[in-house]
């Protein structure tokens, strides 16, 4: 089905064009919202939220990008809100790495060490979470930049000044930890 007659049956209120958005886009959506959120239950939360709300807010969606972009963005700004509102700030969770690898859909540290990838995720835990959002959806789930700007509603150049920055600072995290061990 293509993307019109998708929008199109969601205003109508098809539950079944819902579950099929459902299956195709919500292991990504958690998986989002769990690397903003660092938290797997309020990612959990944040991904039900959102997808209960998509029948009502389909109706201001305006087209101007795919479902998929737009679940992203409204999954982002939900995470976002959560964070405002509860004054959490991002934290290193030393305690909960092996929570973070297993829930990492798509993640391909795999491969590398369990140092290497505790590190990796010590430095992610740095970044706000706008930036380790946006680095998450450019590196991990591959999004190109049109898509981005679309989630974010910033500028192209924005986006890669704040990739650039989001970069260096988890490069600098994992040079700090290797140089301490």
């Amino acid at each position: 089905m293509n993307e019109n007659a998708v929008i199109k049956k969601l205003r109508e209120g098809d539950l079944g064009v819902l579950e099929a958005v459902w299956k195709e886009d919500s292991a990504k959506l958690l998986n989002l919202a769990f690397r903003i959120l660092l938290d797997r239950d309020a990612a959990e939360d944040i991904l039900m939220d959102v997808f209960v709300s998509v029948p009502e807010a389909i109706v201001h969606f305006r087209g101007e990008s795919s479902i998929s972009t737009w679940l992203y963005r409204m999954t982002t700004n939900a995470c976002l809100m959560k964070i405002r509102s509860s004054k959490r700030r991002a934290e290193i969770l030393s305690e909960n790495h092996e929570d973070i690898e297993s829930y990492s859909i798509g993640h391909k540290t795999e491969e590398l060490p369990i140092y290497e990838v505790e590190a990796l995720e010590r430095g992610l835990a740095k970044l706000t979470p706008e930036l380790r959002s946006l680095l998450w959806l450019k590196d991990a789930d591959g999004l190109d930049l049109k898509s981005l700007v679309g989630i974010f509603n910033v500028p192209e150049g924005t986006l890669k000044a704040r990739l650039s920055r989001a970069r260096a600072q988890v490069r600098e995290a994992l040079q700090e930890e290797v140089s301490y061990a």
